[in-house]
């Protein structure tokens, strides 16, 4: 059995069924992205300015909200239009 080393970083689950992952300054963050936060994909259900226009508070439904501070990567649900 493979055990991961001392160094290793955790893996990753797959992202959301249906989404692109793109890294996103705050900027472009849109209601309905996914952030992965504390082991979860987190969607964004709200945004509000954070004073300046390279902060973003990200508002989701069953997490407080988190302040985005620079470029990360984001999940997308894919438009098929």
């Amino acid at each position: 059995m493979y055990e991961r080393g001392p160094k290793e970083p955790p893996s990753i689950p797959p992202p959301p069924r249906g989404t692109m992952g793109s890294t996103r300054p705050p900027s472009d963050v849109r209601i309905g992205d996914f952030v992965y936060l504390d082991g979860v994909y987190q969607r964004v259900r709200d945004m509000r300015s954070a004073g300046t226009a390279a902060h973003r508070v990200l508002i989701f439904a069953r997490r407080e909200p988190w302040v985005m501070r620079e470029a990360r990567t984001t999940y997308r649900p894919i438009d098929f239009r």
